[in-house]
């Protein structure tokens, strides 16, 4: 939402002339996106992680996938194996 308004005052700001406003707001754009792509990735990924069934930003509490799901998926052919 940040984004879009900034977005929005950039291109405002850059079609009335206003190019130092429009860099700026346009860095601004660019940091807001950067920051939010960079928070959803890394909770996909600790979701990932700890096997949780749905990556979710505002639950702070998950229902974990049962094992027998988790290992019924893949052959055992080629099914990672613990090195120790």
């Amino acid at each position: 939402m940040v984004a879009f308004a900034t977005l929005a005052m950039a291109l405002t700001a850059a079609g009335s002339g206003h190019t130092q406003w429009a860099l700026v707001a346009g860095l601004i754009c660019a940091a807001t996106l950067l920051f939010g792509l960079t928070v959803m990735t890394t909770t996909v990924h600790r979701d990932h992680v700890e096997r949780h069934n749905a990556p979710s930003l505002l639950n702070d509490t998950w229902e974990s996938t049962p094992a027998f799901v988790r290992r019924r998926g893949a052959p055992q052919a080629i099914e990672p194996r613990l090195t120790r």
